[in-house]
């Protein structure tokens, strides 16, 4: 292996020899006036022609009709076109078919002795075409034209007598045999091992860069000495640990935490929230035998609803009593505006006095089973929905529009529950959810919007992807400008309308996914309010202000919810317990 200084010494010798030739060739170089250069004397003579062959046969006939001479006369007829061989590479064997005779067409003078056709003559056969290299293409020569010449086709030119022949490079075949890649073991000699050099090299190549960096920098670079760095590379100095490096703290996201997944936390203020999972796992812990009961609340005729629900309005509930002689027993079922359904029972002895304790097991029996808060459904299901109760709903508030006359009471709420309970008459459709205060079915949107809509926030629930005829919206203290100088406020605090149009998102939806307001698009509903009968508006959501929004799908209540609202839990269902 080369040292540097031997490498450095080549560089140096190649400088100088660059140096050298460009000075000679400066000496060499003259320049000479233009008139004095001959300018034609690299431009070569042009090579004669070829000689022609003997015989040049006819040319052939002409494709464009017979047009008469200035004499009157019709031209000749076109001689016969030349056929090549149809036996291909077999000189002086020429099988050449008859040559049809080409009809003229219309003119205005009739050619003497020739009879009209009315049919277009067949084209002559094109000739095959030859699959042997070494034979010409040439057409074949009419038949002897001077006694003497013999038949077939003409002698072969022979192109290599030519001044611009090339002679093509010989073709063989067979491949070449395969070359065996031998790797040599001998090392080249100009290339360095950085990773084994000795002390010298490196003191060479300090020097090396010393003199170019005091090129560079423009003044002298003290000399360094290899000691210190060949003992810390080998160990004998203690490296001192490294300071690893803090993590940089999490990017904010640009939506709000809340609108980043589906399972995120309330992102709006409706439905209230609740202590667990839902409003019904809220009420069914309050049966369980850890709960502190302060009074017998089960034994009085005026209310059968737990105390924990008794000054709830946004549920439905229902609830009975039965007694065998011997033991009463109170059962109720709750469904909550989330959507998730209590079913609650309380035993006690009909003879008990009422001064006895709620908490003694031995005396009451109380227990709870509840469905939690239903999950978001997929495309499928949601657009069968659609196709079920969709059309009813928008058609039954579109049967109001210009009528003058309101939808029971003229509150807004109206239109959409009356909506829904018009399918009580159709016993073969599956009962859609009631409108249970502010919910009207499966959401599929939620959203806000604050400081004059400079914060949205939204998220899309469930695998459809547009929002449909028939969906049903729900607004809050909302504010959508109309215009540079009006707006619409909906909902004080409340107010709802009924969709009669698709509106798809102007981006791409997805269960879970974050979609504000501005996204949405624009919906046309039908709505009405007191003093004001149903009419026909538009409001487009990238102008909503303030406020909050939700849309609902309606769907079946048993297939969605899990069970009808009753009293006890039906056989069959997957209720849970605690």
């Amino acid at each position: 292996m080369p040292t540097l200084a031997e490498l450095r010494s080549k560089a140096v010798k190649a400088k100088d020899a660059g140096l050298t030739s460009l000075s000679n060739t400066k000496d060499r170089m003259s320049s000479q006036p233009s008139k004095n250069i001959n300018w034609n004397a690299e431009i070569k003579a042009k090579p004669p022609p070829p000689p022609k062959p003997a015989f040049k046969p006819p040319p052939p006939p002409s494709r464009t009709s017979p047009t008469t001479s200035a004499s009157g006369k019709p031209p000749p007829p076109p001689a016969p076109r030349p056929i090549a061989s149809s036996t291909v590479g077999v000189p002086g064997k020429a099988s050449a078919p008859p040559i049809p005779i080409r009809r003229a067409g219309p003119s205005t003078t009739i050619q003497p002795n020739v009879a009209a056709s009315s049919s277009t003559p067949r084209p002559p056969p094109r000739p095959a075409a030859s699959h042997d290299t070494s034979t010409s293409a040439s057409p074949s020569p009419p038949p002897s034209i001077s006694g003497g010449l013999p038949l077939g086709p003409p002698p072969p030119i022979r192109r290599e007598t030519r001044p611009d022949h090339l002679v093509p490079p010989s073709r063989n075949l067979a491949p070449p045999p395969p070359v065996r890649k031998v790797r040599s073991v001998e090392s080249n000699p100009d290339k360095i091992d950085w990773a084994n050099l000795t002390p010298e090299d490196k003191q060479e190549l300090f020097s090396w860069l010393d003199e170019f960096f005091s090129r560079y920098l423009g003044g002298p670079v003290a000399p360094r000495s290899t000691t210190a760095s060949v003992k810390h590379v080998e160990g004998s100095t203690p490296r001192p640990p490294m300071a690893s490096r803090p993590a940089a703290p999490p990017r904010p996201s640009a939506t709000p935490p809340q609108a980043s997944s589906a399972g995120a936390g309330p992102l709006t203020s409706y439905p209230p929230p609740c202590e667990y999972a839902s409003s019904a796992e809220d009420l069914a812990r309050y049966f369980t035998p850890a709960t502190h009961w302060p009074s017998a609340w089960y034994t009085s005729d005026t209310s059968l609803l737990a105390p924990p629900i008794r000054d709830n309005n946004q549920l439905s509930w229902t609830a009975a009593w039965s007694s065998d002689g011997r033991t009463k027993t109170v059962f109720a079922g709750v469904v909550f505006a989330d959507l998730s359904m209590c079913f609650y029972t309380v035993s006690w002895p009909q003879n008990a006095p009422s001064t006895h304790d709620p908490n003694d097991p031995r005396t009451v029996v109380r227990g709870a089973r509840f469905l939690p808060r239903p999950a978001p459904w997929d495309r499928p299901a949601l657009i069968d929905a659609h196709e079920t109760y969709g059309e009813t709903i928008a058609s039954y508030a579109e049967s109001f529009e210009g009528t003058g006359q309101a939808c029971a009471r003229g509150e807004c709420w109206d239109l959409a529950n009356e909506a829904l309970k018009c399918f009580e008459q159709y016993d073969w459709v599956p009962k859609p959810v009631p409108s249970i205060s502010r919910t009207h079915g499966h959401l599929i949107y939620e959203g806000c919007a604050a400081e004059k809509g400079r914060t949205q926030a939204g998220r899309w629930r469930g695998g459809d992807d547009r929002v449909r005829r028939g969906d049903i919206v729900e607004w809050r203290t909302a504010r959508v400008a109309k215009g540079p100088y009006s707006w619409a406020t909906l909902g004080n605090p409340d107010h709802t309308a009924v969709i009669v149009s698709d509106m798809v998102p102007r981006a791409a939806v997805t269960n879970g996914l974050s979609v504000p307001p501005r996204e949405m698009g624009t919906l046309e509903v039908i709505e009405q309010s007191l003093g004001n009968p149903p009419k026909r508006a538009t409001y487009d959501l990238s102008q909503m202000e303030e406020g909050e929004i939700w849309i609902y799908r309606p769907v079946g209540m048993e297939a969605y919810v899990g069970s009808l609202l009753v009293g006890k839990c039906p056989e069959g269902v997957n209720a849970l317990s605690l």
